[in-house]
């Protein structure tokens, strides 16, 4: 049994006993039913060419999941749950190799009540999945307690900048980058208007800072303020040749596009960390894919004119058509090809291409709306992915509410994909 499983167990077992004597058996209904995620799922399967079937295996934060994150770190509500891997030298000298978790507005309490902070940052050593995962610490400056401390500030005022949603991270040399959206102000479900997409950058995995140079403002290029890194290895030996960012605007029902940059030199040499950080940071190194012409891709350098008024409106230039929601793309070994998972309305959809940037076959159903109350996105990376890839794992939020429309709970799920 892992580290602080047995914990939670006897949490949970205690929160059954007040629960059957203390509320109403409506409650008690709730919690054995999976609402909060403690308890798996059956295996849900649409009969798709490459998906076998998916399920929960756990909930991944709050005060029902493998690791009690309410008692211990403060974090009873928050949604997302993007992963990546942060390798590093401890302080013998040892390489370590984390998954590091990343989560959006989160609270004290599932409730969404106590202290709000727009973005969280998990850290676990657990890569065995099948149990759920362990968290085994929040990126913190609380020494006293260690809760969860936001890491890119939101200012929390609607209009100017509501909240700072991270959309995706990755390490490049020893530096993690965490692309996040401005959020202006919040719509009905589904919808918001961001004014920016920014990055903060660390070289320590603990203290974030602003990257001045890769801000992209809504006024410029409006499908580029919520952004999903990607780093790639093109030819699978070993050395990363790309770092490719795809772009959607605002909310879940615009189009996907992309835009890269060479991790590589001028000659296809292998360049240093520090250099690669160098290219990342100066948009003016990437270029934009721009559709096909004859056939192939093409890539254009950007043009703030043509951008803004252009580009941003071509249903050519988009990878994946229109809508277009939270979004996860990683190689998949198992199937020889890029797997794109995303949301469609109220679907979550698998995606296959043989590049990153397609272009993408048919769609593929994981679940729907009728298998989970008000869920959305389908992260994962590749290393939570098993079995050389036939075995997928990945997150999922869920925000399951009362008929009243009450919030439930607010968590995130670790969910299980196998392929045929």
């Amino acid at each position: 049994m892992k580290k602080r499983k047995l914990v939670s167990v006897l949490v949970l077992l205690l929160v059954s006993v007040s629960l059957l004597f203390g509320q109403s058996a409506g409650a008690v209904a709730e919690v054995s039913s999976g609402v909060n995620g403690d308890v798996a799922s059956d295996w849900i399967s649409y009969g798709t060419e490459h998906i076998e079937g998916t399920r929960r295996i756990s909930a991944v934060t709050g005060r029902y999941a493998t690791t009690n994150t309410q008692e211990l770190f403060d974090v009873g509500g928050t949604d997302l749950g993007i992963p990546f891997t942060y390798t590093y030298k401890n302080e013998a000298e040892e390489e370590k190799t984390e998954l590091r978790i990343l989560f959006g507005d989160t609270f004290s309490t599932e409730h969404l009540q106590g202290i709000w902070r727009s973005n969280v940052m998990a850290i676990t050593e657990d890569f065995d999945f099948l149990d759920g995962i362990t968290i085994d610490s929040f990126v913190s400056t609380d020494t006293v307690n260690g809760y969860a401390t936001e890491l890119i500030p939101g200012i929390h005022v609607s209009q100017q900048q509501m909240t700072a949603i991270p959309t995706g991270a990755m390490q490049i040399g020893d530096a993690i980058y965490v692309y996040y959206m401005g959020v202006r102000v919040w719509g009905d479900d589904g919808e918001w208007w961001n004014n920016l997409g920014g990055v903060y950058k660390s070289t320590d995995g603990l203290i974030f800072s602003r990257v001045e140079s890769m801000y992209i403002y809504a006024n410029k290029m409006a499908n580029f303020t919520q952004n999903y890194p990607l780093v790639v290895d093109e030819d699978h030996d070993g050395t990363d040749d790309w770092l490719y960012v795809f772009g959607i605007s605002g909310g879940r029902s615009s189009g996907l596009r992309c835009m890269r940059v060479s991790l590589k030199g001028e000659n296809d040499e292998v360049l240093t960390g520090a250099e690669q950080q160098a290219r990342v940071e100066n948009l003016d190194n990437y270029t934009y894919f721009n559709g096909y012409e004859n056939g192939e891709p093409t890539w254009i350098p950007y043009n703030e004119h043509y951008m803004a008024l252009v580009w941003n409106y071509s249903e050519e230039a988009e990878v994946i058509s229109a809508p277009c929601g939270e979004m996860s793309i990683c190689y998949n070994p198992y199937l020889g090809k890029y797997m794109a998972t995303y949301q469609q309305h109220n679907t979550l959809i698998m995606k296959l291409a043989d590049t990153p940037y397609g272009p993408y076959g048919k769609s593929e159903i994981i679940l729907t709306s009728s298998d989970f109350n008000t869920f959305y996105n389908a992260f994962t990376t590749s290393a939570m992915l098993k079995d050389d890839g036939k075995t997928v794992y990945f997150l999922m939020s869920q925000w399951p509410r009362s008929d009243s429309g009450a919030t439930l709970n607010y968590f995130v799920g670790l969910m299980e994909m196998k392929l045929k």
